[in-house]
């Protein structure tokens, strides 16, 4: 891997949140792959639908990877109480990472209220079953302005991590946008690269800006064969 070294893609393996499954096609089947391949490199999480939650749980069962599911996806528009139901009922099941989407739609309309509230109701329901949790606010519809507003109302929230983006939107994570959330939350809170991550290099440089969880797909797996960790 050019300009990588061994220990930064260790570094990178151990924080990588799986997301190949996350699609609206995938399988049972898929699934169970997924988490084989989490197991066996040892990555943080396999995230996917809450459809597949139960084979998440039984999959990755004392492997300390993590059974990760999204609330209100991809675009935060569901009502906060339906946040709240999705994550209760998700935790109940085993789920032991969670993230939410941000009413986008809101935020756009300069309604921080509404948005902060929002996620401080989901949190609150969250909170009781000690897991992480990460705050989407789909950076690509952002303007440079509204990215630092956004990350400062995520920091405000409590919230565990901030992300980048669903990867069902627009724009992708950057080193540029890592390094300016990084520079407005400090090292209060974790930051999820997550959209278009396209390599194990990609994946390195976000992380050197600042990116403490970097979501990546199937073609990891590629990248990762035949490489001595």
């Amino acid at each position: 891997m050019h300009g990588v070294t061994v220990e930064e893609i260790r570094q990178l393996v151990a924080v990588i949140d799986y997301s190949e499954v996350l699609t609206i096609t995938a399988s049972e089947e898929d699934v169970r792959a997924a988490c084989r391949a989490a197991r066996n490199y040892g990555f943080r999480a396999v995230v996917a639908f809450p459809q597949y939650l139960g084979t998440l749980v039984d999959e990755l069962k004392d492997s300390g990877v993590r059974a990760q599911i999204p609330v209100g996806f991809p675009c935060g528009g569901t009502t906060t109480r339906v946040k709240c139901l999705e994550a209760e009922e998700g935790l109940r099941r085993g789920a032991t990472d969670l993230d939410m989407v941000i009413n986008i739609a809101a935020f756009k309309a300069g309604d921080y209220g509404r948005v902060a509230g929002d996620i401080s109701e989901v949190m609150a329901v969250a909170r009781p079953f000690h897991v992480p949790f990460k705050v989407i606010i789909e950076i690509g519809v952002l303007t440079e302005s509204e990215k630092v507003r956004a990350a400062k109302l995520v920091l405000d929230s409590g919230a565990d991590f901030i992300k980048t983006c669903t990867g069902f939107g627009p724009g992708r994570a950057t080193v540029h946008d890592i390094g300016l959330i990084k520079e407005t939350v400090g090292g209060a809170i974790g930051i999820k690269a997550s959209g278009g991550v396209a390599s194990i290099e990609d994946g390195v440089a976000l992380m050197r800006a600042g990116a403490t969880v970097v979501a990546m797909r199937r073609f990891l797996i590629e990248q990762l064969e035949g490489l001595k960790l």
